[in-house]
C-alpha cells in the first residue's frame, strides 16, 4: 500500500519541479496576448500582409505595441522618420527583433532571422497602419560615377564613418530616444551594408545618425553613395600595401615603427663607425 503512495508524492513533485523551471524560463520577445503561433496559420486570410500581421504580433508587438504605437519599452513606429525603410533596415540588418529591450541594437544582434518574403511582409503590414516614415528607396541600375560618391561621402559621411568606412567612436554618446537602451558609444563600419542598407539609413538616420532627406540629398545623390560604399567594401590599392585600411592610424605605425626604427638603426651605425676609437689594452682612459 505504501508503493502507490511513494508513487504519487514522487510524481507530484517531479511536476512541480518542472513548472517552476517552466515559470523561471525567458518567455523570449513574445508579445503577452498573442501566443508564437507560425506564420504558416495566416495563409489564405489576407496573404502577406496576414503573415506579417502574425509575425509582428509574435516578434515585435511585445515591445512597440500591438498598434505599433510604442510603449515605454520602445518607440512607435509609425511617426516621424519610421516607416518601411526603416523597419526593413532594422530587419534587414538583422538589428531586430532583441530578447531584451535595454540590448544594444546592432548588426546580427537579432533573435530572429527572417527570410526575405517574411521581412516584406512585415514593412508591408506595418505600411498599413499610416505610417510617416519613407519607403523602401529604389537604387538605379546605373549610378552616377564613383567620384560623384567619394565626393559626397567624404563630405557628409567620413566624419564619422572615417574615409575608409571602418567606423570611430562618438565623443559625446546620447540615447537615440527615451525609450532606447544602452547609449551608442560609437559609429558602426558601412563596410558590411549592402546598398539598400546604405539607402535606408542615409534617408531614416537610425541612432544618432542624422536624417538626409530629399531636400538635403537627391535621390542620385543617395545612389552615389551606396555605390561608393560598395567600393569601399573591396578598394582598389595601386599605392602598394593596404594597411588593413585603417587609414592614418597604420601609416603613422609604419612611419614610426619602420621609419623612425631605420633612422635610429643608421644613425647607431654611423656613431659607431666614426666615433673615437677605443684605448689600447692595459692603458686606462683619461
Amino acid at each position: 500500500m505504501k508503493t502507490p503512495a511513494i508513487a504519487a508524492v514522487t510524481l507530484g513533485s517531479l511536476l512541480l519541479a518542472a513548472g517552476a523551471a517552466c515559470t523561471d524560463r525567458d518567455p523570449g520577445p513574445y508579445h503577452a496576448s498573442v501566443p508564437p503561433l507560425p506564420p504558416s496559420l495566416a495563409a489564405g486570410t489576407g496573404g502577406a500582409a496576414g503573415t506579417g500581421r502574425v509575425l509582428y504580433l509574435r516578434d515585435c508587438a511585445w515591445c512597440h505595441g500591438a498598434a505599433a504605437e510604442g510603449t515605454p519599452r520602445a518607440p512607435d513606429l509609425r511617426s516621424g522618420t519610421k516607416g518601411p525603410a526603416d523597419v526593413d533596415f532594422v530587419l534587414r540588418s538583422r538589428r531586430m527583433p532583441l530578447r531584451k529591450p535595454d540590448d544594444p541594437m546592432r548588426r546580427g544582434a537579432a533573435t530572429t532571422v527572417y527570410s526575405a518574403a517574411d521581412r516584406q511582409a512585415i514593412v508591408a503590414y506595418l505600411a498599413t497602419l499610416d505610417q510617416a516614415g519613407p519607403p523602401v528607396p529604389r537604387l538605379a541600375p546605373n549610378p552616377p560615377s564613383l567620384a560623384h560618391g567619394a565626393e559626397l561621402y567624404l563630405a557628409n559621411c567620413a566624419a564619422c564613418h572615417s574615409s575608409t568606412g571602418i567606423g570611430g567612436t562618438l565623443s559625446a554618446a546620447q540615447r537615440s530616444s527615451p525609450a532606447a537602451g544602452t547609449p551608442e558609444v560609437f559609429v558602426p563600419p558601412v563596410t558590411s551594408s549592402s546598398k539598400v542598407e546604405v539607402a535606408e539609413a542615409i534617408r531614416v538616420g537610425p541612432g544618432t545618425m542624422p536624417v538626409f532627406g530629399p531636400k538635403t540629398m537627391s535621390d542620385d545623390d543617395v545612389d552615389a553613395i551606396a555605390a561608393y560604399v560598395q567600393y569601399l567594401r573591396r578598394p582598389s590599392d595601386p599605392g602598394g600595401l593596404a594597411a588593413g585600411h585603417i587609414g592614418p592610424v597604420s601609416e603613422g605605425a609604419v612611419g614610426w615603427l619602420i621609419g623612425l626604427g631605420l633612422l635610429l638603426g643608421v644613425s647607431r651605425w654611423i656613431g659607431t663607425r666614426t666615433g673615437e676609437e677605443p684605448p689600447p689594452e692595459g692603458e686606462v682612459p683619461a
